[in-house]
């Protein structure tokens, strides 16, 4: 008998007698004196220590990674302030138990649904259980609860006791410990859970604050006379502090309903400002440090606003349980919620109405296309092989002096999480030694009766090694917050009195040193040449000073780790006036680079000279020629990358680029998968820096490394024997006008203005309608004197499709590139995942979205030689390696890269070696011929025959393309799928 099936026996057994217990007493344990506590005593814990979880920590690990936690559990009225069980696997949660007596009737109890559902919502929890052992309910709780729901809503088993033995498979295989292990409860969700209706609590929660911040900023600017940035300075701080102040209520540090019952008296506002000065003197955190703050202390606020705000963030109206909500997923409402800021709307002087206001993208964002949150796995991955292996087998003292910075630390998520890594390795250090562990009550102590730190350890863990720089000032509001609300997890009003008395100081630290507001890409040094700007100007600039604000860092060599997700996007986010300097300070030959490379660059000003770097950026850095100089720059310091893919909300697929000192012949490779990474082969680095392009390849494809190396042996270059260049340009934003009164061409102006109906000609100046977003010489119908016109999606692989525009011919002033006196042509799709590519012999002429190729006069191949050649299935899978690296998104198949593209040489004086070529040729006439007869046929007999033939023909093209490439047996059948 396997391990596994002797504990489902045991635990069969072990729950057969619960059973036959409760079943024998039934009356008594329906008493009203038989409570909860001896309700998990005598049948909660038991049933759940038969599933395997070690209910009371026999193995005595610390509080961190234990199997469950028993919450302590507060009283307010009717609501309990916790959930009695949080099961744990690794230190985090994956269900939460709540356990009632038997004499409450589960079935029908909306209230004890409401709670556990509400506790697991906050959590971010698939699913929770509610029971009295005589009674067991699983609610998916992926949806946002309303305490007005029934008992049953969400609520996808109901099982009584009785049933306990019919469904014991069931349960045992979810709910034990070894099958949550290995995910049965991320099956058992994706199996039940419906998607409709669904919330995550970061998304709702986002909204709230938003919410929140349009009411406040409404109240604000009615009664006070504030600017839009000290409007949005006091709006930010306000809610900082109100949500601080609740989470500190919900884990128990404050006096639950504090903020509530200050809305009371005449003035709700400045009684909750006192309480804010009484946390200034507790916590010294600077959240509420007002001796910089000069403005949020003297402003008015509506009573009934306020009110409103505090109400909403509390049981009942409130579905937010901030005891369990964890700091990650408050950061991730926070991180969208700083993509956005205050404006206001003018005053509507008729109607008597206050403006109001209005909560939009910043327009940096709106650029960017939103901000994007990293996943908490990315986060931890990053964190592990850079800041894990910087401190790996150090001790405490030695980690002291290890300095981690984010220079763009938006809402702190990367630094947040290398504080927690930090905290967990401290913690494991400490419970190993045992002198150290016992808890003593002294201020030498640095773990608790518990096992966690104490906090005085976690205070000076955050001070001396986390570091973060951010444009933004409310960012670094929320990241300092972020990071305090983490020193806090944990804590009682008993353990942060015993800091004071030990240390004679407040709760939490200053992170003014470590948190710091700046443009981590323009220094000080801008100022030298720009004295004449405004401050507002200079107040949007935001110079950083890395050697001033960091200077004993500086000074001593540099940051250790640089942690991060840059942004992402076109320098075009920077003014007329940056971008000289950031021309000049980054002194590359491609000007047009993204943002996230700018900050690589800056990573490696920053570090000492035994660094470890982990960014986020974008997947076309490891293949796209614009990126070409900075993987040759830095090929010998980057040791692995590794593919995340796509992550939610994000259209670009993202790698992580790990950097450091340590030079390595070869580059690893991994890839990032349903939370598995999987190692793909190493790169020798100096066959990469042979590559012409210096391409990493990170394709998901593996065993192709030899069928690549034989595709770039005996072959000429597309660009040796043809000339590759672009479809016929037609403005810069599509937007030429030719006037039908003079036939000059201009470009239409105000190109963001997407209905300008009519313009004056720049030359003749009589007013010419025109159609919105249309070229005035390109036409939906075919007019007299003009020309079929193809754009991207015009052709395929073989394929002319249906034509849609049609160009005027001869028109003065626009380039037709000569195609329409080419007289044979290849056009191939420029951005698309493969090479799509079409043959032309009438002359046909298109638009910059279509790569033309033609032959120069000294080649001898012929053009449909080299269509049959990269359109076989081969060449998809040489562009997948070569060129888009296995992303799932289109690539721009460039001039460079079609130049480069290499194809079989073959001696056309030799017999053999023509023959092939000619046999090629014919073959592709032929698929060209059936697919013309396939797009007129209408017969559906004779359509499928059509296409069988074609699909022969293709086969047949495929496999002369791998005998040229010399392709062996097995490596035929790796291409082929087998």
């Amino acid at each position: 008998m396997s391990a596994n099936s002797k504990n489902k026996e045991e635990a069969y057994n072990g729950i057969k007698e619960l059973v036959e217990k409760f079943k024998s007493n039934y009356k008594q344990f329906h008493s009203s004196d038989y409570n909860e506590t001896l309700t998990r005593q005598d049948f909660i814990n038991p049933f759940f220590e038969y599933l395997g979880w070690d209910i009371s920590n026999k193995e005595g690990l610390s509080q961190t990674y234990r199997d469950v936690i028993h919450e302590d559990k507060l009283k307010i009225g009717k609501e309990t302030k916790a959930p009695d069980y949080s099961f744990r696997i690794g230190g985090n949660r994956v269900f939460f138990v709540e356990a009632k007596k038997p004499s409450r009737n589960l079935k029908e109890d909306a209230d004890a649904a409401y709670q556990i559902r509400r506790y697991a919502w906050s959590g971010k929890l698939a699913v929770s259980i509610l029971t009295d052992f005589e009674e067991f309910a699983i609610y998916d709780c992926s949806k946002k609860p309303s305490p007005n729901d029934k008992a049953s809503m969400s609520r996808i088993e109901y099982i009584n006791y009785e049933d306990y033995l019919n469904r014991f498979d069931f349960l045992y295989d979810t709910f034990a410990k070894e099958n949550v292990l290995r995910g049965s409860l991320e099956k058992y969700n994706a199996d039940t859970k419906s998607k409709k209706g669904t919330e995550s609590v970061d998304i709702d929660f986002l909204n709230s604050l938003d919410d929140l911040r349009t009411k406040l900023a409404s109240s604000i600017s009615k009664l006070n006379s504030l600017s839009l940035r000290d409007l949005n300075f006091a709006v930010q701080h306000i809610i900082d502090r109100i949500i601080f102040l609740r989470v500190a209520e919900d884990r128990g540090v404050e006096n639950y309903g504090d903020l509530r019952e200050a809305c009371s008296g005449n003035n709700y506002y400045k009684n909750i400002v006192d309480i804010f000065k009484k946390s200034d003197g507790k916590y010294n955190s600077g959240i509420f440090d007002f001796s910089k703050d000069k403005i949020t202390q003297n402003i008015e606020v509506d009573n009934k606003v306020i009110k409103e705000i505090i109400n909403d963030l509390y049981y009942p109206k409130s579905p937010y349980e901030f005891l369990v909500i964890s700091v990650e997923i408050i950061g991730n409402a926070y991180e969208q919620f700083l993509g956005k800021t205050i404006t206001i709307g003018k005053n509507n002087a008729k109607s008597g109405q206050m403006p109001k206001a209005k909560i939009e993208l910043k327009p940096e964002v709106r650029k960017a296309g939103g901000v994007y949150y990293t996943p908490e796995y990315i986060v931890d991955y990053i964190v592990e092989n850079t800041v894990g292996e910087k401190i790996k087998g150090k001790t405490p003292k030695e980690i002291a002096n290890i300095k981690i910075v984010d220079p763009a630390c938006g809402s702190g998520s990367f630094l947040l999480g290398a504080y927690k890594y930090l905290l967990n390795y401290h913690i494991e250090y400490y419970n190993k030694i045992k002198d150290r562990a016992k808890f003593k009550g002294v201020k030498e102590d640095v773990i608790k009766e518990n096992g966690d730190l104490t906090i005085w350890i976690k205070k000076q863990i955050l001070r001396n090694n986390i570091f973060g720089v951010d444009i933004d000032s409310n960012a670094v509001e929320v990241t300092k917050l972020s990071l305090l609300m983490k020193c806090l997890e944990g804590e009682s009003p008993a353990s942060i009195q015993n800091n004071q008395d030990l240390f004679n100081e407040r709760a939490l630290p200053s992170l003014e040193d470590n948190i710091k507001c700046g443009n981590s890409l323009i220094g000080n040094d801008f100022y030298e040449s720009h004295l004449d700007l405004d401050d507002d100007t200079l107040y949007k600039i935001n110079c950083f000073d890395w050697n001033l604000k960091f200077r004993d860092i500086m000074k001593s060599g540099g940051f250790d780790v640089v942690i991060g997700n840059p942004p992402w996007g076109s320098k075009e986010v920077f003014s007329k006036i940056e971008l000289p300097y950031i021309d000049k300070k980054f002194n590359r030959s491609n000007k047009n680079l993204n943002i996230f490379a700018l900050f690589i660059d800056k990573s490696f000003e920053i570090v000492n000279d035994n660094y470890r770097i982990g960014l986020l950026i974008p997947k076309n850095f490891v293949k796209t020629s614009a990126y070409k100089e900075y993987r040759e720059s830095f090929i010998y310091n980057i040791n692995c990358i590794v593919d995340f893919g796509k992550f939610p909300g994000v259209a670009q697929e993202c790698i992580s680029l790990f950097i450091d000192y340590d030079k390595k012949e070869k580059l690893s490779r991994k890839v990032f998968d349903n939370g598995k990474v999987s190692i793909l082969s190493d790169l020798v680095k100096e066959n990469i820096l042979l590559d012409e392009f210096k391409v990493f390849t990170l394709s998901k494809l593996s065993g192709y490394d030899s069928i690549i190396e034989k595709m770039q042996k005996n072959v000429i270059l597309l660009g040796e024997h043809f000339r590759v260049f672009r479809g016929m340009e037609h403005g810069r934003n599509g937007n030429l006008i030719k006037c039908p009164h003079c036939n000059h061409f201009f470009e239409r102006p105000g190109k963001t203005n997407k209905d300008l109906e009519s313009v004056n000609c720049k030359y003749c100046k009589k007013l010419i309608k025109i159609e919105p977003n249309s070229y005035q010489f390109i036409h939906k119908e075919h007019i007299k004197n003009s020309s079929p016109l193809l754009i991207g999606n015009s052709i395929d692989r073989y394929i002319l499709k249906d034509i849609q525009y049609f160009i005027e011919n001869n028109l003065e002033g626009i380039d037709y590139k000569d195609l329409d006196k080419i007289d044979e042509k290849l056009f191939f799709i420029r951005i698309s995942k493969e090479l799509r590519g079409y043959y032309d012999n009438e002359k046909l002429i298109s638009l910059n979205a279509l790569n033309i190729v033609t032959k120069k006069d000294e080649s001898p191949y012929d053009l449909k030689y080299i269509l049959s050649i990269l359109n076989s299935k081969l060449y998809k899978i040489y562009a997948d390696i070569k060129v888009t690296s296995g992303a799932d998104l289109t690539i721009r198949f460039s001039n460079e890269i079609m130049n480069s593209l290499p194809i079989p040489k073959l001696d056309m004086n030799n017999k053999q070696d023509k023959e092939i070529h000619d046999k090629l040729v014919n073959l592709v006439d032929n698929i060209i011929d059936l697919n013309k007869k396939l797009s007129s046929e209408k017969n559906p007999n004779t359509i499928e025959m059509l296409n069988t033939r074609i699909q022969a023909v293709d086969a047949a093209i495929d496999k002369i393309v791998y005998s040229l490439y010399n392709l062996t047996d097995e490596e035929i059948r790796v291409i082929e799928g087998e």
